[in-house]
């Protein structure tokens, strides 16, 4: 496991040309190049709102031990047609995450990711996390919810998990009958009650805490909400002295709206890739308060 490439995925949705998460998912690329010598494989989950231009981009950011592939939504009738239900608010692109199994059926373990991430830790301490006999690995906590919404999806808070960034064992997962047959059902309810539930509306999250909240591994290292810092002093000072103490983390940064200085990370990777010069430019119009004490 430790010698075999490291295959990461993301779910890409492009709304309009302004969209800012294909640089969003270069730069999570980026951050975790960065900081690791392992060979990556990088997954992209995508329809037609992905443009050639897009995708050649993309390419450009790979290393060259690396690899990229698209993998079409339409490839799996189900997860598109369920996807195509959706009302424009959410991007569609949550829904295919439920059939991660389906879409990459070669493949037995994986690390989903979110598009808008910094990952300030080497990769492979993610990878080589034992499962012991679980399905997957995420981080416990987040955003407190009302019960009610516990009650639908059959959760306790305290086991429930954020997927923006979770090892999955697709293996396993293929051998779960109980979720590959209740998986469309199950969002087809969150469509319906997700005006009297609006957490329903986190439907590839709540997915997954309804049918493995009770079979994962709390994931070691933290995930931190680093966006809106400057409503947050005690969380800023907080996550300064993470990052002076070089803590392994992964950042939830939003980079692109992120006022902070923390947003230097996300700017910073961009001039790696292809949007280095809007990068260049978007960084010059922010206006970023004292630098951080830790070197970026």
């Amino acid at each position: 496991m430790k010698d075999e490439p490291i295959h990461l995925v993301f779910c890409l949705f492009v709304r309009d040309s302004a969209s800012p998460y294909p640089m969003a998912l270069a730069a999570t690329y980026i951050s975790i190049r960065q900081r690791t010598s392992a060979s990556l494989r990088v997954h992209v989950l995508i329809d037609e709102s992905v443009s050639p231009r897009i995708k050649r981009r993309l390419r450009d950011c790979m290393h060259p031990s690396d690899r990229i592939r698209f993998h079409a939504a339409d490839s799996v009738p189900e997860a598109v047609k369920l996807s195509r239900q959706m009302d424009g608010s959410f991007s569609p692109a949550i829904i295919w995450r439920a059939w991660l199994n389906d879409y990459l059926p070669r493949i037995k373990r994986c690390i989903l990711l979110d598009c808008d991430l910094q990952v300030l830790m080497d990769i492979r301490s993610i990878w080589n996390i034992d499962l012991k006999k679980q399905y997957l690995s995420a981080f416990t906590g987040g955003k407190k919810h009302p019960q009610k919404y516990y009650d639908w999806i059959k959760t306790s808070p305290l086991n429930y998990f954020r997927m923006g960034v979770c090892l999955m064992d697709l293996e396993r997962i293929r051998g779960f009958t109980n979720f590959i047959d209740n998986r469309t059902s199950f969002l087809e309810e969150a469509l319906l009650v997700r005006n009297e539930i609006k957490q329903a509306g986190m439907f590839e999250q709540s997915l997954y805490n309804r049918f493995f909240s009770e079979r994962y591994r709390s994931l070691p290292f933290p995930l931190v909400p680093a966006n809106r810092l400057d409503q947050d002093s005690l969380r800023r000072q907080t996550l300064d002295l993470m990052l002076s103490d070089h803590q392994e983390m992964i950042l939830d940064l939003k980079g692109w709206l992120n006022q902070s200085s923390i947003s230097l990370f996300f700017w910073t990777a961009l001039l790696h890739t292809p949007w280095r010069e809007h990068a260049q430019q978007q960084f010059n119009q922010l206006r970023l308060p004292t630098p951080l004490r830790s070197e970026l």
